[in-house]
């Protein structure tokens, strides 16, 4: 079946596949295409933009995700998950001469917030949805992480600084897309690597330098074999590495890439039967992208161990049966869900923990048979949500997840930019929110200070200096947790603010979007991030292993 997107008016496909999965969920169709679901998703997600302002509570300074103008009451962390308020005392009747949108709007308005998405952590409050971290700075989407600095969905990793999309590695810095590597740096799409530097996609490799498409090597350098002696010799060369040789490195790298390297259809490991890129022991997986441990879905973004869901992004940890999800974890049976963990039977609920049979609340824990965050009885909630339900089919709006423009960020303040982006006037078309002024965590007041080439040339009293970003003027200081780490690690501070070099990171990555092209090799068709006109060489799956192998 071929569908319309009603918003961006381009053709999208639903299979006989999707429609039993929309029957079995009870949703309709949807009417828009796949990357503007997503899109309305994350505009809900704020990472980065990170404020001072007060406790509604308390009156204590706070680190916030929201800017000061929300209308609605935000708490510290520890008193949002306190016993001294209830989210019950905002409940409100369902009107049905209203629509369903509208009033939910009013009651997320008037329930309070927490700071910032972090539980179970410690000593990590400059970090966002972040979860069981431990000294971490700077790093949004945050799991299971120890002394790690400067991130972008960081997972199961420890002394790690300035990555994007890591998972369980250590010591590695400046990483883009790798897994399960140690002391790695400057290195794109590898698994398994120890001791290395400037690599693509290497494969259980050790001590080796700019190299690529490399398979259980040692001592390699620019692809080309050595002994241990020549290896360490030649290192000798490079390192400790300087801002020149980065930089060198890094060109070489890029050049590299596009001339002389071959890309598989997708990244990933030990998967069966899926379509899309970053992909790690999934099965059955289509048109999904930087998902682990999934099965029989689609439309995945971001996800871990998502199993018989479609249209889900950022989620986490055992979630079954869930379709136009936003953040969740250890749930079954949600519908429209954002932020809901440990839940099941939730349709439309935001900020709900260890909750069932819930619809359209917001702030609720350990709470079930509640709408608008009232309760009722479970006859008289079986009742009145299924009245819902059909009323909502009238207007249009079951199986929609929330309007975009209900989100209380702006377009460029939520992480909808980072993966969507638009300029600033394509967001004022679409009659959206943009925020000029984006107060800053990494400002301070302050002499400046030049940063020396070398980390051996650095001193202590860089931590009392305020730092200059050469590329935007920004200011930004250095940690004494940070400097330790480029000391052990022989690399120089950077040049660049951590919001420069986060967006740098993202460059590297191609757009969450699969486009049809053959094989240059052997010319059969095949599904790719890569456009035609991408200077890169892209074989097919059999191509590339016989090339890697």
């Amino acid at each position: 079946m071929k569908k319309i997107c009603a918003l961006s008016g381009k053709e999208f496909e639903i299979t006989e596949k999707d429609l039993k999965f929309y029957e079995k969920m009870g949703v309709p169709v949807p009417t828009l295409c796949p990357e503007e679901r997503q899109r309305r998703r994350i505009a809900y997600r704020n990472f980065r933009s990170l404020y001072r302002r007060k406790c509604s509570a308390t009156g204590k300074m706070i680190i916030s995700m929201y800017h000061e103008d929300q209308p609605f009451s935000v708490y510290e962390n520890g008193y949002w998950w306190s016993d001294k308020w209830t989210a019950l005392d905002y409940s409100q009747d369902f009107d049905f001469s209203r629509p369903f949108f509208e009033q939910y709007q009013e009651l997320a308005q008037k329930v309070p917030r927490f700071a910032t998405a972090n539980v179970n952590c410690e000593n990590s409050q400059y970090s966002n949805f972040a979860w069981r971290a431990r000294n971490c700075y700077l790093v949004f989407g945050c799991v299971r992480d120890e002394d790690c600095l400067y991130g972008h969905i960081v997972w199961d990793c420890k002394d790690c600084t300035d990555n994007l999309y890591l998972f369980r590695c250590e010591w590695c810095s400046n990483c883009t897309d790798c897994i399960d590597c140690y002391n790695t740096h400057f290195s794109t799409e590898c698994a398994h690597c120890t001791d290395s530097y400037f690599l693509h996609d290497c494969r259980s490799c050790r001590n080796c330098f700019g190299c690529v498409n490399l398979r259980n090597k040692q001592y390699y350098f620019f692809n080309k074999p050595h002994t241990k002696e020549e290896y360490e010799e030649k290192l000798k060369q490079f390192l400790p590495l300087t801002h020149t040789t980065i930089e060198q490195g890094l060109k070489w790298l890029e050049e590299t890439k596009k001339t002389k390297a071959i890309f598989p259809p997708y990244f990933g490991v030990q998967n069966e039967d899926v379509s899309g890129d970053h992909l790690y022991e999934c099965k059955n997986i289509t048109n999904s992208f930087d998902a682990k441990r999934g099965e029989e879905s689609k439309h995945l973004y971001t996800s871990y161990e998502q199993i018989h869901s479609q249209d889900i992004s950022f989620t986490g940890d055992q979630t079954n049966f869930c379709y136009n999800c936003l953040t969740i974890g250890n749930n079954q049976d949600l519908i429209c869900c954002h932020k809901c963990f440990q839940g099941h039977s939730l349709s439309y609920c935001e900020f709900c923990y260890s909750c069932h049979d819930c619809f359209g609340c917001n702030g609720l824990r350990n709470a079930s048979y509640c709408i608008f965050n009232k309760q009722y009885s479970k006859e008289e909630y079986a009742e009145l949500k299924n009245k819902i339900i059909t009323y909502m089919k009238e207007t249009r709006e079951w199986g929609e997840f929330f309007p975009i423009g209900h989100s209380p960020f702006a377009y460029n303040e939520a992480i909808v930019n980072e993966y969507l982006p638009l300029t600033k006037e394509e967001v004022f078309a679409r009659g959206l929110k943009w925020r000029g002024d984006q107060p800053s965590l990494e400002t301070y007041e302050g002499p400046k200070y030049d940063v020396p080439g070398k980390i051996a040339d650095t001193d202590d009293d860089i931590l009392q200096k305020v730092l200059v970003c050469q590329r935007t003027g920004k200011n930004y200081r250095v940690t004494k947790q940070e400097l330790i780490f480029y000391r052990k690690m022989g690399l120089p501070v950077p040049l660049l603010c951590p919001s420069i070099r986060h967006e740098e990171r993202m460059k590297i990555r191609n757009a969450r979007k699969l486009y049809e092209r053959k094989c240059d090799n052997c010319g059969v068709d095949i599904e790719t991030t890569f456009t035609l006109e991408r200077p890169e060489t892209v074989y097919c799956e059999k191509c590339y292993l016989e090339y890697v192998n």
